[in-house]
């Protein structure tokens, strides 16, 4: 995934050069917002790296707002990623439920998210985007069940990160591929200690990689993975990346 606060060019060739396959693109401030980038030269870019692209939205904006005007305005911002991003090649596009929402009980927010998620699913659908929700800190296959099943369209994009963290649980991976690995779109990678979303190397945290990736396999999935392991030391970046790639072989 490219760092939000550098420039988009220069993480596609940072990408490149550590030999990934694909970038995953997020458009968001300070610098990659959507209507901050230029999308046929990122296009180009990717294209002379021989870099596929998945994309990627902020996992901040409301889409479960109690206020209309902020809830619309977090759709408008989601409609300009698709749009960007179908410039630049995407297929597929994530969202994070919003589910801070003071004073409101679950069944408001999740059909505040199932109508934000209604309304941007014709603009996704005229660009040839896939929408998929990515599971946060703290989801299962139970708690996304109320929109998924409203939204059979929707994809699932698996954080295996995320689904790690819980104090005293079990990751979720088991359960969210058990009822959603038929519509498995995307994987997110990184280690934790199962108490918050640290973004560590593959094998620094308490994630079993081996069992989790075997999972993922079971459900036929053979797709894009991203490595969201964000540390300045490129050789903590390659030795995931090469693990991720050995483990998965092995499976």
């Amino acid at each position: 995934m490219n760092n939000p606060a550098r420039d988009v060019l220069k993480e596609i060739t940072r990408a490149a050069d550590f030999g990934f396959d694909f970038l995953d693109l997020t458009l968001e401030p300070p610098i990659a917002r959507a209507d901050r980038v230029d999308a046929r030269r990122i296009r180009a870019a990717l294209e002379v790296k021989e870099l596929g692209v998945v994309g990627h939205t902020a996992y901040y904006l409301p889409f479960g707002s109690a206020f209309d005007a902020v809830r619309a305005g977090a759709i408008t911002e989601a409609e300009r990623c698709l749009e960007v991003f179908a410039l630049v090649g995407v297929t597929l596009m994530n969202v994070h439920l919003d589910c801070r929402v003071p004073g409101h009980d679950p069944a408001f927010i999740n059909r505040q998210n199932i109508e934000s998620l209604e309304a941007l699913l014709p603009t996704a659908e005229r660009l040839g985007i896939t929408l998929m929700v990515e599971n946060v800190e703290g989801d299962d296959a139970e708690s996304l069940a109320p929109v998924l099943d409203f939204l059979p369209a929707v994809g699932l994009h698996l954080d295996i990160g995320h689904a790690n963290i819980g104090s005293g649980r079990k990751s979720s991976t088991a359960t969210l591929l058990a009822k959603y690995g038929g519509r498995l779109k995307h994987v997110h990678l990184s280690d934790n200690k199962g108490k918050s979303d640290d973004h560590l190397a593959i094998g620094a945290g308490t994630i079993d990689w081996r069992r989790e990736l075997r999972a993922v396999k079971a459900t036929g999935y053979d797709a894009t993975f991203t490595l969201e392991t964000f540390y300045g030391d490129s050789a903590l970046v390659t030795y995931s990346l090469n693990r991720v790639r050995e483990l998965w072989a092995s499976l």
